[in-house]
C-alpha cells in the first residue's frame, strides 16, 4: 500500500511493444532480438524501489513464455535471462513469479550460463596420461582448453552472461532457489555447472561472483542436498593433489566461507563411512576406510575448520579395543593431521584431547599401532616447534621398546630430519639416545641408528669444519660414539663389521675423484681430532695396521690361498692348499661377519670361481703398497664384476672389501699428512696428523717405501720438532724392512747424529733407531763415543737425550753399546741411579704428575731403569745374559721394596716414586717376555710385588700397568702365573680398572682357546692355586696366631679382611668358572688342603682360603643349577710355592678339619651368587682396551683429590706409554728369537713385520695331528628383559 500511494513519483517502464507477436505468424529472430535488447536496456537503468511495478506486469509473463525459454537464438535467450534477472532485482524482496515459474527461470539461468560458457567437447583436446608417474597412475583430467585457445571473452554474448552472473551474486536473488520444489536438483546444477565452466582466462571478479552464488546457496539452504555434498567431496577426491586446478580452488574458497554450515554434513559423511565399514572390516572395507582418511587429510590441508567435529571421531577410533587396523589407520591419520599447517595453532592446544589420546598410543599393545605412531611423528617434529619437547620425550620413551621395528623406526625418524631441525629443535639427549642404539642387539636397529647419525653428521660436516660451535656441540661427537661402540664389551663381529662398514662408507668415504687426496685426508683429520682415547684405538684397529704389523692380517693370505687352490685343480705338492684355505676362511668368517655360515659359503664360492681378474683386483685393495687411486679403481671394478657375475656373493664380498682394503690410510695419505704437520691449518689438525703419521710409522712401515726422499727432506727441518721426530720414526721403520731404501748420502746420517745429541729425548730415540738401520755401520759407534765424551759436560736436560739414545742403542745395537758399556754403566749407576735426588724433600704423597714436570735427575733415573732393561734384552741370547740380568732384577726389586726409592741415600720424592714404581714393574714385565728371564724372577716376594702394582695407591700407576698387562698377557708368552695379575683389580675403587681387568682375563681365556687341554688347564684353571697362595700372603689378610698362654683363637683376626679377600676369588670365578670346568676348579680348591705352603711355616691361611673357595664354588653351582662332577684327572701344583705333606696322616687330618667358623659360613652363603657367568672357553675376539673413561667422584683420601688425568693427549705427554709400545717393536724381535723354541704350536709370535703371519698359522693348523675342531656357539639375541610398559586401551 505504501508503494501504491507513491505511484505518482515512481518511474514506469517505457516499453509498449510485445516481445513477440501473437498469432500464427511468428516474428523473425532478428525482430525478437531487437525488441528484447531494447527491453533489456530499459530494465537495466531502472532502480530497485524506484519503479512502478505495475508497469512491469505486461512483460513479466512474456519473459517466461515458452517461445522465449526455448527460442533457437542464443542472443534472445541471453537477453531474456538478463531481463528476468532484472525483474527479480526490481521486484525484490518479493518474487514476481510463482514457485514453479521460479524453478523454470533458475533452470533457464543455469542452462544459459553452463551451456554457453562451457567449452564444447568437440573442440577439446583428449585427456593426457602422465607417463612420468612412478606408480603408473593417471593425472586427473585438466580443465578443457579449446584447440584455437578461444578466450572466454570471445564467447558470443559473454557480456550478457557476465551480467547475469553478477546480478545473481550481488542481488542474491539466487537464494530463491532454496524455496522452489526441485531446489535440490537446481542447487546440484549450479555446483556441478560452475565447476565445469570455471577456466583460467576468467577474470577474478567473475570467479568471485561464482563463489558468492554458491556460498549464498549453502547459507540459505536449511539442509544441504546430498548431491551438492557429493560434488564438493568429489573435487577434494579428484584434485587435492593438484591444488592449482581452478574448480578445486573454487571449492576450497566456498568451503572456507561456509565452514560452520558444512561441519555437520562433513561429519555425517565420515561417520556414515565409519559406521558402515568400521566393524569387522573386510579388505574392501579397509580400502574404503583408507580412502576416506586420505580424503579427510585432503580437506584438512585446505579447509581445517571443516573437521572440528571429525577429529573427535578419530579420537574415538583410537579406543576401539578389538580393531587394531582401525587404531593403526587413525593413529597414522591423526599424525599426518597434526603435522600440517606449520606456523598455525599447535595441535596440543587446538585438539588437546585428541593430542593426548594420540600420544598415548605410543604404548599401544599392538605393534602396528606403535609403529604407525612413531612413523607419523617426523612431520610433527618439523612443522610444530612448540610441541617438539613433549613429542621428543614421548618418542625417546620408546627408544628401548621391546620390538626392534619400533627402535629402528625411531632411529629412521630422527635420521630423516633436515639439518636445521636437527640442529636447533632436537635435543642432544635425543641424539645421544639414538647413538646408544648403535650398540643394539638387532642388526636392523643398528643399521638405522648408524645411518641416521651418519646422515646428520654429513649434513653438519661443512659447519663442523668451519668451527660452528652449535654444530660441533650437536653433531661432532657422532664419529667418536660410533667407534667407541665397536670397542664396547660384548660387541659381536656382526655389530663391529656393520659399524665399521658404515663408518668407512659414510663418515670417511673414499673420494669419488681420485686426485682429491688432500680433502680425503682432511676429512679423516677432522674426525680424528675429536676422538677420545678409546675411539682412537678403535680407529687404529679399523685401519688394519696393528694386525698387519703383528702378522695377523689374513687378507693377503686369503687371496694367495685362493690362487694356490686354483678352483680345486691342485698341482703336485699343493695337497694342503684346500686345508689352508678352509682354515683362513673359517677364521675370517668368525672374525668379520655376523652370519659366519653364509660368509663361509660365499668365500668358498669366491675361491671356487677362480677368476684371476677378481683375485688381482682384490690383491690390489689389500696390498699395503697400493695408492689411493689404484685402491678406488680396483674396488669399483671388483664390486662391478661381482655384481655382474656373482650377484649372490655381492653382500659378503662388499663387506670383505670394506674390512680389508686400505681405505682409511694408505701410502697416498703420507704427503697430505706431512703437509698438515709442516704447514698446519690448526693445532687440532696438526695434532691429529701427527697421531696418524706416528701410527703409520709404527705399524705400517711399508707404506713409506716410496716416500723416503720426502722423509729425508722433512727430517732436515730445523723448526718443526714434531715433523723431525715423525720423519725419523718413519725412516727408521721403513729402513728396517727395506734396507735398500735407506738414504745413501752421508748428510742424513750426520743430521741424525746431531739430533741424537742435541734434540729432544724422543727425537734422539728415533734418530738412534735410524742410525742402527742406515747404510753406515759405524754411525752407531760414532754416536756412542760422542755421547760418552759428552758425559763430562752435561747441562740442562741433555742427559735425557743421551740416555734415550743409549736406551735405544742398547736394544738395537747391543754390540756397539757393549764396546763402551763400562763407561756407560759407570756413569748411569754413579751419576744417575745412585745420585741423591733433588726431590727428596718433596712430599707428593701418591699423587700423579706428568713425567715432564719431574726433576731432570728423577726423569733420568726412570730412563736409566729402562736402559738397564734394554741391555738385558739385547743380550738375552748371549751366555753372559744371566750375569747381566741378576743385578738388574735385584735393583728393580729393591725399587719396589723401597716404595719407589732406589735406596735411603738417594731419597727420591713422592711424585717421582710413583713413576719409579711403575717403571720398575714394567721393566720386570718386559724382562719376563724372555722365558729364561721370566723363570729367573725368583727373589722372595718379587713376583707378588710386581703383581701388587695393580693395587698401587696411585690411580695412574694402577691404570697404566693394567694397560700394559692388557697388551702382553693375551699373547701368552709369559709363564702361567702371570694370568692371575688382572684379578688383583677386584678391590680397585675405580670401576674402570675393574672392567679393564675383566677384559684382560677374557682376552687371556680367548688366547688359550686353541691350546691343548693340558696347556689350557695350566694357564686358565691352575692359576687359582697360585691366586689363593698370593692372597694367603696378602698384607691385608691379618692372621692371628696367639702364642702359648695368650688368649684368643688362631685364625683371621678381622672378618672384614676375609670378606675383602673373597672378592678376589669371586672375580676370578666370574671370569673363569663355567659349567664345563666347575668340577676342576672345585677339585683344585679341595686338593690345596693336601699341600703345604713353601713360603711359610703356617699353611692354615692357605687352607682357610681353599675352604672358602670351595664354598663359593658350591654356591655358584647352586645358583646356576650346575652339577659339580668329580674331576677324574690328576693335577700338579707349582713346586715353587707348594710342597706335599710330610706324611699321609697329617694330610688326612687337614682334609677333615674345618677351618671356617660357623659365623663365617653363615655370611659366606651369599658369596658366589652373582648373575655373572663365564662362557665355556672358545675362540675369543681380539682384545680391546678398557671401556670409555667415566667421571669419577672425588675421594676423601688425599691421593684421589687431584683430577686423575688420562695420558691421552699428545705423544709428548704420552712418553711412558707410547715409548714402551715403540720399544716393543725391537724388543719383540730379540724376545722372539730367544724364546722361539719354547713357543707352543699354534701361538703367533708377534712382532715387527709380522714374521709369523696368517698364512704361516694356517700351515701350522693344517699340520697339527688330531686337532679337535670346535663348533662355534652362536650367541642368541636376547629380547629386552624389562617388564612391558605397553598399555591396554582402557589405560
Amino acid at each position: 500500500m505504501a508503494r501504491a500511494s507513491q505511484s505518482q513519483t515512481l518511474v514506469k517502464l517505457d516499453f509498449k511493444e510485445a516481445i513477440f507477436s501473437k498469432g500464427s505468424k511468428r516474428d523473425a529472430s532478428e525482430v525478437v532480438l531487437k525488441r528484447i535488447k531494447i527491453l533489456r536496456q530499459k530494465l537495466s537503468v531502472l532502480e530497485q524501489d524506484a519503479v512502478d511495478l505495475r508497469s512491469l506486469d505486461p512483460i513479466r509473463k512474456q519473459l517466461i513464455h515458452q517461445d522465449i525459454l526455448i527460442h533457437k537464438d542464443r542472443g534472445v535467450k541471453a537477453y531474456a535471462a538478463c531481463c528476468m534477472a532484472d525483474m527479480l532485482r526490481l521486484y525484490a524482496p518479493d518474487a514476481p513469479y510463482s514457485e514453479s515459474q521460479l524453478s523454470l527461470i533458475f533452470g533457464f539461468f543455469i542452462a544459459q550460463i553452463t551451456d554457453n560458457l562451457k567449452v564444447t567437447t568437440a573442440s577439446t583436446q583428449p585427456l593426457q596420461v602422465n607417463r612420468n608417474k612412478s606408480n603408473g597412475a593417471k593425472e586427473p583430467p585438466q580443465q578443457s582448453q579449446t584447440q584455437q585457445s578461444q578466450r572466454v571473452t570471445d564467447v558470443a554474448y559473454y557480456t550478457e552472461y557476465y551480467q547475469l552472473i553478477e546480478s545473481l551474486a550481488t542481488i542474491k536473488s539466487v537464494v530463491l532457489v532454496c524455496d522452489v520444489p526441485d531446489s535440490e536438483v537446481l542447487m546440484e546444477k549450479f555446483f556441478t555447472g560452475f565447476m565445469e565452466i570455471i577456466r583460467p582466462d576468467m577474470n577474478k571478479t567473475l570467479i568471485r561472483y561464482l563463489r558468492d552464488i554458491l556460498v549464498a546457496l549453502i547459507e540459505e539452504s536449511s539442509q544441504l542436498p546430498q548431491k551438492v555434498m557429493d560434488c564438493l567431496i568429489n573435487q577434494f577426491e579428484r584434485f587435492s593433489s593438484y591444488p592449482e586446478t581452478l574448480s578445486f580452488q573454487l571449492t576450497v574458497d566456498v568451503c572456507n566461507q561456509v565452514a560452520d554450515k558444512l561441519k555437520r554434513p562433513i561429519y555425517a559423511h565420515f561417520s556414515d563411512i565409519q559406521a558402515t565399514h568400521g566393524r569387522d572390516p573386510t579388505p574392501n572395507d579397509l580400502k574404503i576406510l583408507s580412502e576416506s582418511h586420505d580424503l579427510l587429510l585432503a580437506i584438512y590441508r585446505v579447509c581445517p575448520d571443516l573437521l572440528l567435529n571429525v577429529v573427535p571421531l578419530l579420537e574415538e577410533n583410537l579406543k576401539v579395543a578389538d580393531e587394531v587396523t582401525i587404531r593403526q589407520l587413525s593413529v597414522k591419520t591423526l599424525g599426518q593431521l597434526f603435522s600440517q599447517h606449520p606456523g598455525a595453532e599447535h595441535p596440543a592446544r587446538k585438539y588437546p584431547s585428541a593430542w593426548s589420546a594420540w600420544l598415548g598410543r605410543r604404548v599401544d599393545k599392538a605393534l602396528p599401532v606403535r609403529l604407525a605412531w612413531v612413523e607419523s611423528t617426523k612431520d610433527v617434529l618439523v612443522n610444530h616447534p612448540e610441541v617438539r619437547k613433549e613429542l621428543q620425550a614421548n618418542l625417546m620413551d620408546r627408544a628401548d621398546d621391546s620390538d626392534e621395528r619400533i627402535r629402528a623406526a625411531i632411529c629412521k625418524v630422527i635420521g630423516s630430519l633436515d639439518y636445521e631441525t636437527a640442529l636447533h629443535h632436537v635435543s642432544s639427549d635425543t641424539l645421544q639416545t639414538i647413538g646408544a642404539r648403535m650398540g643394539d642387539k638387532k642388526s636392523s636397529v643398528r643399521l638405522e641408528a648408524v645411518d641416521a647419525l651418519a646422515k646428520l653428521w654429513n649434513l653438519a660436516y661443512s659447519e663442523i669444519e668451519s668451527n660452528n660451535p652449535d654444530a660441533i656441540k650437536q653433531f661432532a661427537w657422532i664419529p667418536d660414539t660410533m667407534l667407541s661402540t665397536t670397542s664396547r664389551g660384548g660387541s659381536n663381529p656382526e655389530l663391529r663389521s656393520q659399524l665399521l662398514s658404515m663408518f668407512k662408507s659414510s663418515i670417511i668415504p673414499l673420494p669419488k675423484e681420485t686426485n682429491d687426496e688432500q680433502a680425503w685426508v682432511d676429512r679423516l683429520l677432522l674426525v680424528t681430532s675429536r676422538l677420545s682415547e678409546i675411539s682412537l684405538k678403535a680407529l687404529k684397529k679399523m685401519t688394519g695396521l696393528t694386525e698387519y704389523a703383528q702378522g695377523m692380517s689374513p687378507f693377503m693370505a686369503l687371496v694367495q690361498s685362493c690362487e694356490e687352490y686354483n678352483g680345486g685343480v691342485i698341482a703336485d705338492g699343493g695337497q694342503d692348499a684346500k686345508a689352508k684355505l678352509n682354515f683362513i676362511i673359517d677364521a675370517m668368517s668368525r672374525m668379520f661377519f655376523g652370519d659366519a655360515d653364509k660368509a663361509k659359503r660365499d668365500l668358498h664360492a669366491f675361491a671356487a670361481a677362480n677368476e684371476t681378474r677378481l683375485f688381482k683386483l682384490y690383491k690390489t685393495c689389500v696390498d699395503i703398497h697400493s695408492s689411493l687411486p689404484s685402491i678406488v679403481k680396483a674396488k669399483n671394478e671388483f664390486l662391478r664384476r661381482v655384481h655382474q657375475g656373482h650377484d649372490d656373493l655381492l653382500e659378503t664380498l662388499t663387506t670383505l672389501v670394506d674390512v680389508s682394503a686400505w681405505n682409511v690410510v694408505n701410502q697416498s695419505s703420507i704427503p697430505a699428512l706431512l703437509r698438515r704437520i709442516s704447514k698446519p691449518e690448526s693445532e687440532a689438525s696438526a695434532s691429529a696428523a701427527a697421531k696418524l703419521l706416528g701410527m703409520m710409522a709404527k705399524e705400517g712401515a711399508p707404506m713409506f717405501k716410496s716416500h723416503t726422499g720426502q722423509l729425508v727432506v722433512s727430517m732436515m727441518d730445523k723448526k718443526n720438532e714434531k715433523l723431525v721426530e715423525l720423519s725419523l720414526q718413519a725412516l727408521a721403520s721403513v729402513c728396517k724392512i727395506y734396507p735398500d731404501v735407506a738414504p745413501a748420502e752421508h748428510r742424513p746420517v750426520e743430521r741424525a747424529i746431531a739430533i741424537a745429541l742435541e734434540g729432544t729425548p724422543r727425537q734422539a730415540k728415533f734418530a738412534a733407531r735410524f742410525l742402527a738401520r742406515c747404510k753406515e755401520p759405524e754411525a752407531c759407534d760414532d754416536l756412542i763415543r760422542d755421547i760418552v765424551k759428552g758425559f763430562k759436560k752435561l747441562t740442562g736436560t741433555r742427559i735425557l737425550t743421551y740416555l734415550r739414545a743409549l736406551t735405544e742403542l742398547a736394544l738395537v745395537k747391543p754390540q756397539a753399546f757393549e764396546a763402551q758399556s763400562e763407561d756407560i754403566m759407570k756413569f748411569v749407576m754413579n751419576e744417575v741411579i745412585l745420585s741423591p735426588s733433588p726431590s727428596s724433600d718433596v712430599d707428593g704423597g701418591d699423587e700423579w704428575v706428568e713425567e715432564d714436570t719431574l726433576e731432570t735427575l728423577d726423569r733420568a733415573k726412570i730412563l736409566a731403569l729402562r736402559l738397564l732393561t734394554h741391555r738385558c734384552i739385547g743380550f738375552a741370547r748371549e751366555p753372559e745374559a744371566d750375569q747381566i740380568l741378576k743385578p738388574i732384577l735385584k735393583l728393580l726389586c729393591t725399587v719396589l721394596q723401597n716404595d719407589g726409592m732406589i735406596n735411603e741415600s738417594t731419597g727420591e720424592g713422592g711424585f717421582a716414586r710413583c713413576h719409579l714404581r711403575l717403571r720398575a714393574s714394567m721393566c720386570q714385565l718386559k724382562l719376563a717376555n724372555v722365558k729364561a728371564f721370566d723363570r729367573a724372577i725368583t727373589i722372595p716376594n718379587q713376583f707378588e710385588m710386581i703383581v701388587g702394582t695393580i693395587q698401587d695407591p696411585c690411580y695412574m700407576v694402577r691404570n697404566l700397568f693394567l694397560r700394559k698387562l692388557g697388551q702382553i698377557l693375551p699373547t701368552q708368552r709369559l709363564l702361567p702365573r702371570w694370568n692371575i695379575a688382572p684379578i688383583m683389580v677386584a678391590m680397585d675403587p675405580e670401576a674402570e680398572n675393574v672392567a679393564a681387568g675383566r677384559a684382560v682375563m677374557a682376552a687371556i681365556i680367548g688366547a688359550c682357546a686353541n691350546f691343548s687341554q693340558s696347556e689350557r688347564i695350566e694357564r686358565i684353571e691352575m692359576p687359582l692355586a697360585r691366586l689363593l697362595h698370593l692372597l694367603a700372603h696378602h698384607p691385608d689378610l691379618h692372621w692371628n696366631e696367639p702364642e702359648e698362654g695368650e688368649e684368643g683363637e688362631e685364625g683371621i683376626s678381622d672378618q672384614q679382611n676375609l670378606k675383602d679377600i673373597a672378592k678376589f676369588i669371586e672375580l676370578y670365578l666370574d671370569c673363569v668358572a663355567n659349567r664345563d670346568n666347575i668340577g676342576l676348579l672345585h677339585h683344585i680348591a679341595q686338593q690345596l688342603k693336601g699341600v703345604r705352603d713353601r713360603h711359610g711355616d703356617n699353611s692354615r691361611p692357605l687352607w682357610t682360603l681353599a675352604e672358602l673357595t670351595e664354598l663359593i664354588i658350591r654356591n655358584r653351582a647352586t645358583k646356576h643349577a650346575w652339577s659339580i662332577p668329580t674331576y677324574p684327572g690328576k693335577i700338579r701344583f707349582p713346586k715353587d710355592i707348594f710342597h706335599h705333606a710330610d706324611n699321609p696322616e697329617d694330610r688326612q687330618k687337614v682334609q677333615r678339619t674345618q677351618y671356617l667358623s660357623e659365623e663365617v659360613r653363615d655370611w659366606a652363603k651369599g658369596l658366589g651368587k652373582r648373575n655373572t657367568v663365564s662362557q665355556p672357553t672358545k675362540r675369543a675376539e681380539p682384545h680391546t682396551s678398557t671401556s670409555p673413561g667415566i667421571k669419577r667422584k672425588s675421594s676423601t683420601k688425599k691421593r684421589t683429590s687431584r683430577k686423575k688425568r688420562r695420558i691421552e693427549q699428545s705423544d709428548d705427554e704420552n712418553d711412558n706409554d707410547s715409548d714402551d709400545d715403540e720399544d716393543d717393536e725391537d724388543e719383540s724381535e730379540t724376545v722372539a728369537e730367544s724364546v722361539e723354541d719354547d713357543i707352543e704350536e699354534g701361538e703367533a709370535v708377534l712382532g715387527r713385520g709380522g714374521r709369523r703371519g696368517a698364512k704361516t698359522k694356517a700351515k701350522r693348523a693344517v699340520g697339527k695331528k688330531g686337532k679337535k675342531v670346535r663348533s662355534k656357539k652362536d650367541d642368541e639375541d636376547e629380547e629386552m628383559g624389562q617388564e612391558s610398559d605397553l598399555t591396554d586401551l582402557d589405560d
